[in-house]
């Protein structure tokens, strides 16, 4: 009978070591880091190409974490699928089965946060100091962030993609999470809601008054779907010219981004604007968002300065509002960010 013999991992030479390491993908190296605190060590050891760690929460019991190889072109990067799965059946408990070539079921007895376990060893094997993305898609619980008391209220991004959501989902979530970096609804939100926390705003649609733009507290806001009309976008500008920084908003605004805007008048009815002025501000704002910087042509915009002292431009588009706030009149932006398509397309931007 033959002798069945484990391979010596751990003494083998320690560059040979480094380099099987090196070789192991992201579920192969979590799998050796939950074996010993040695083989955790070990795990840890060796760096890795750049990864960003997300969670998405369901109405059942299940959560899934999505851990993607950054790469400077999306097409190129990797991701792998982490369903975690409670499970009552004794014979499942702490199975894992692979479904395809970057997916697997982690089944786990339901008394056991196995998914802030893994979050948790991933974020320390890659030296990641919070998840990049959290996405809803469900309702919005206390119980959440009572089950993930670190994680959601550090998490850079947070997406709530339920088709119904309420003042409750919301509540909850700024009570909790008060630096949310960028923030992300694909359904409207409750009209007249104005509780807002989030540096960065990314709405589809249903967006409120024109006037409440600026009682909502941001630095960015985009939306795809906004329907405003021209004749409304002038009064916010004539509103916003009547408006100043004052108050207990967190962010300074810095740039709103409407899509999808009827034309049923001269957007710039009536308002003081006027060309461009080098002595003024400089030519190109500092474009800034989650996925790349950009240095963005504002020499064709029309300025707009209100009684404060504080400038804005308004830039030309056949069916969008492109609005950038100058809270820095000459901007220090980076030699690199002046090579982006962005640039290269001075007045395109992508979202």
């Amino acid at each position: 009978m033959s002798e069945h013999r484990r391979f010596p991992l751990f003494s083998l030479p320690q560059l040979v070591l480094k380099e099987v390491v090196l070789s192991f993908d992201v579920i192969s190296r979590l799998n050796a880091s939950l074996c010993s605190k040695k083989s955790k060590s070990i795990a840890a050891s060796c760096k890795m190409p750049h990864l960003e760690v997300s969670m998405c929460l369901y109405e059942s019991s299940k959560n899934t974490m999505k851990v993607t190889q950054v790469n400077r072109y999306p097409e190129l990067e990797t991701s792998h699928i982490l369903n975690v799965i409670p499970t009552d059946s004794k014979e499942d408990i702490r199975k894992v089965t692979q479904t395809s070539e970057f997916a697997w079921e982690f089944y786990h007895d339901p008394s056991v946060n196995l998914t802030a376990i893994i979050c948790n060893r991933l974020l320390e094997l890659y030296g990641l100091s919070s998840l990049k993305s959290v996405i809803f898609q469900k309702d919005v619980e206390q119980s959440d962030f009572d089950k993930f008391p670190v994680l959601l209220p550090n998490a850079e991004r947070i997406s709530i993609q339920k088709k119904e959501i309420t003042q409750k989902d919301l509540d909850i979530l700024f009570m909790n999470h008060d630096n949310v970096q960028s923030f992300c609804l694909r359904h409207p939100y409750p009209q007249g809601y104005k509780t807002w926390k989030a540096r960065n705003l990314w709405l589809k649609g249903g967006l409120p008054k024109i006037e409440s733009l600026l009682e909502m507290d941001y630095e960015k806001l985009v939306c795809r779907q906004s329907f405003y009309k021209t004749s409304e976008i002038n009064r916010f500008l004539k509103h916003w010219l009547q408006s100043t920084n004052c108050g207990n908003h967190r962010y300074f605004k810095r740039e709103i981004r409407l899509f999808r805007v009827e034309n049923d008048s001269n957007m710039l009815e009536d308002l003081p604007v006027t060309p461009w002025n080098p002595k003024q501000r400089g030519q190109f704002f500092h474009f800034r968002n989650p996925y790349f910087n950009a240095a963005i042509d504002c020499s064709k915009g029309f300025d707009l300065l209100r009684d404060d002292g504080v400038l804005a431009t308004v830039m030309p588009s056949d069916d969008a509002f492109t609005f950038n706030i100058w809270n820095e009149r000459f901007p220090d932006i980076p030699k690199k960010d002046f090579y982006s398509e962005s640039c290269i397309f001075p007045n395109l931007v992508h979202y």
